[in-house]
């Protein structure tokens, strides 16, 4: 059986004759940032299709908190949030603690005497000690999208689908079906196809580009759900 002990050390403890001039060891943010970051490009992930991973598994972030964290400037990082992380990108826990050095695990502060701090290593073997299969779940509306699809065999984008839903009011699995049936695929599937038919572009262009392409499909499948003339009245 794994060694489940957590061996913890304060800067006027036992860390190999540390000193209070010694520099902090990174915090628990900075280093799953780190980790997060080169994980999302290793997968050719942008900022934005992590968030929506996130999104369909209950965690409501938006790609600046991607970007906060992964530059370091988020210091803490709640264990539901690395939950969820782990389980969006298919991961163990310990994968977001990789690397040599050690780690802040209490908060900064301005008595670096009381900092605690561990080993990745260590803080990696701790995580692993008893492999788990929590799936986190999101919102209703969402399960119920998710959940549908999966009877289909497939799992699917939907973030410009639940940004649709959200502007005209409207249920999330209604306006994914209506997609399935004009496009047969997500609103969100739809245009990141036509998207990526379009190449290589310079990033700037390629927003323009995928800009336009959301509201040509919008106006279609306002159209096909019968909101434009709703949208007229309001």
């Amino acid at each position: 059986m794994a060694n489940s002990a957590l061996w913890l050390r304060t800067r006027c403890g036992t860390l190999g004759g540390m000193t209070d001039d010694s520099e902090a060891p990174p915090t628990v943010g900075k280093v799953v940032g780190e980790n997060l970051k080169a994980i999302r490009q290793s997968r050719r992930l942008t900022q934005g299709d992590l968030a929506d991973r996130l999104f369909r598994t209950g965690l409501k972030w938006k790609r600046t908190h991607i970007s906060d964290l992964e530059s370091g400037r988020r210091e803490a990082v709640d264990l539901g949030a690395l939950v969820v992380l782990s389980h969006a990108l298919e991961l163990q826990l310990r994968d977001l603690f990789d690397g040599e050095g050690n780690v802040m695990i209490t908060p900064r502060s301005d008595f670096p005497a009381s900092w605690a701090q561990t080993t990745r290593a260590e803080l990696r073997a701790w995580l692993s000690a008893e492999e788990s299969s929590v799936i986190p779940m999101g919102s209703d509306n969402v399960r119920a999208v998710l959940k549908d699809f999966n009877r289909r065999g497939r799992s699917i984008p939907i973030a410009a689908d639940r940004a649709f839903a959200e502007r005209y009011g409207v249920d999330l699995l209604d306006v994914v079906n209506a997609a399935e049936q004009i496009w047969d695929g997500s609103l969100t599937e739809e245009r990141d196809r036509r998207v990526n038919a379009l190449g290589d572009l310079p990033v700037g262009e390629r927003q323009a580009k995928q800009g336009h392409i959301t509201r040509q499909l919008t106006a279609t499948l306002t159209k096909w759900m019968r909101l434009d003339a709703t949208s007229d009245e309001a």
